[in-house]
């Protein structure tokens, strides 16, 4: 009789041995009682000029979408696969600085950016070939939309006042004058809290200072925004770790990763991976932490430079399901920057672009999401300053089982595994990991591929405690994988 074994949530920060979850869990998505393929990433634009310092993305009225980004002294827009030059034609090159980044947001049928205290704010109206200053008289670090205002926090107007939420006219992003009239007004939050690390909009504002966090809400004349402390000792350890979702606000802080709901926080990340994740993470590029929503699969996911950086640029994604409270890690990257990226579609005519051979010169297939516009499509900008998006085949996953035992108290011989998954393209790998005690280090077993005539491994390990490794090589494509299924008996026995 055969022991299923699944693969469990990915808990690092708890001890292997009795864990219903795992310890390790690479390049998958979690789902309910499995995980998914993790895409690869492919190449997809031309480059910028520089490391990408900030990208968003926009849908004018009449349903055209658009992709910006922008670097250190340059805004561009994307057409087709070519980024093209819209750096404001007055004023010329920007002088963003290199641990600061471009933030956007959407107003009508414009896009605004910001790159902190060196440069005006942007605007281009949605199919304008460049930007042009926007001469608020205010400059700031963070921007974001709230009902009918735009709101900036950590600002520069008459002096550098990190602490400052400052807000537009109603339903003028152009007018910063304060005015009882027109609403547009300030509010300094108290210094213990620490610089304003983000704003974020919505029907309530979200403000995260670097020890406290707030919600703002719009009461009208004369106040016109309550801000209510939830928070005041706990913040947004970096500002680009920090993002909002529909109701939900994420954000990392100096002790791991929390949710918010507009009313309390969640410490969504303690007991799990906040140990494993300060560990992982070098901290002489904390600036690099960035942050990404995936709408489809539910998931928000940060990009963070771990000891294997090269040149401070993440390597790893550390991602979270929110519809099922499980994480995941993703490794092997190299990006400057995560966000996500629409599909600008394609006609007929428009594919000469890519390739003049239908039949073996396109790199997707004709269904894709890539020709048909609007698809939200997660990407990166990889170490070529160029855009790439993870819609390529299955990433090489390894999945590891908590640390069980077939018999209380009593060694055993494990001599079959095999493995529960959907839709397999090609064979996998199986490892058995063992040992007689728990004062011992485990010994890894030779790692032995799982034939498709039988579907199981047959082994001889002999031990008390075993977790079994499972692994996927890259382009291997899968439905699910659930866990093994191992057959044993007592050492000594037949």
């Amino acid at each position: 009789m055969s022991t299923p074994i699944p693969f469990g949530e990915w808990l690092p920060d708890q001890p292997p041995i009795g864990l219903q979850g795992s310890v390790t869990i690479t390049n998958v998505i979690p789902d309910l009682n499995s995980y998914r393929p993790f895409p690869s990433l492919v190449q997809y634009s031309t480059s910028l000029g520089a490391r990408c310092q900030g990208g968003v993305i926009a849908t004018d009225a009449a349903g055209v979408n658009y992709n910006y980004a922008g670097d250190t002294s340059a805004l561009y827009r994307l057409t087709t696969q070519t980024f093209s030059d819209a750096t404001r034609l007055v004023g010329g090159a920007y002088t963003t600085a290199a641990d600061d980044y471009w933030e956007f947001a959407n107003w009508g049928n414009t896009v605004i950016g910001i790159n902190g205290f060196t440069d005006l704010p942007q605007q281009i109206s949605l199919g304008a070939a460049n930007f042009v200053n926007l001469s608020t008289g205010v400059k700031t670090k963070h921007i974001a939309t709230m009902r009918d205002f735009v709101v900036f926090g950590n600002v520069s107007d008459t002096a550098a006042n990190v602490y400052r939420v400052r807000w537009s006219a109603i339903n003028n992003p152009a007018s910063w004058t304060v005015d009882a009239a027109t609403l547009a007004d300030f509010q300094d939050l108290p210094s213990e809290g620490g610089p304003v690390q983000k704003v974020l909009g919505g029907e309530y504002g979200v403000v995260l200072q670097q020890r406290s966090v707030w919600r703002m809400l719009f009461v009208g004349s004369p106040l016109v925004f309550q801000f209510d402390p939830i928070h005041k000792a706990i913040g947004a350890y970096v500002p680009q770790g920090a993002i909002r979702y529909q109701n939900f606000s994420f954000f990392l802080a100096e002790d791991g990763f929390y949710a918010f709901d507009g009313s309390a926080l969640d410490p969504i990340g303690r007991g799990k991976v906040d140990k494993f994740f300060y560990a992982d993470m070098n901290t002489n590029y904390f600036q690099r932490i960035h942050t990404a929503i995936d709408p489809i699969n539910k998931l928000v996911m940060w990009a963070y430079p771990s000891g294997s950086t090269v040149g401070g640029n993440p390597d790893k994604l550390i991602i979270y399901s929110w519809a099922f409270k499980k994480w995941a890690l993703v490794e092997g990257l190299n990006i400057q920057l995560f966000l996500q990226s629409i599909s600008t579609g394609y006609t007929l005519d428009g594919l000469d672009v890519i390739s003049t051979n239908l039949d073996t010169g396109i790199p997707w297939s004709l269904d894709s999401v890539q020709w048909t516009g609007g698809q939200i499509i997660l990407a990166a900008f990889n170490s070529s300053n160029r855009l790439s998006r993870f819609n390529g085949s299955a990433m090489a996953a390894t999945l590891e089982t908590g640390e069980f035992q077939l018999f209380e108290d009593n060694r055993a011989m494990l001599t079959e595994v095999r493995p529960e998954a959907v839709g397999l393209s090609a064979s996998v790998t199986i490892a058995v990991i063992n040992r007689n005690n728990l004062t011992e280090s485990a010994s890894v077993g030779a790692v032995a591929s799982v034939p498709n005539a039988t579907g199981f491994v047959q082994t001889r390990v002999s031990a008390r405690y075993f977790r079994i490794r499972l692994q996927t090589s890259a382009n291997v494509n899968f439905t699910h994988l659930i866990g093994v299924r191992v057959k044993g008996v007592q050492a000594g026995n037949r």
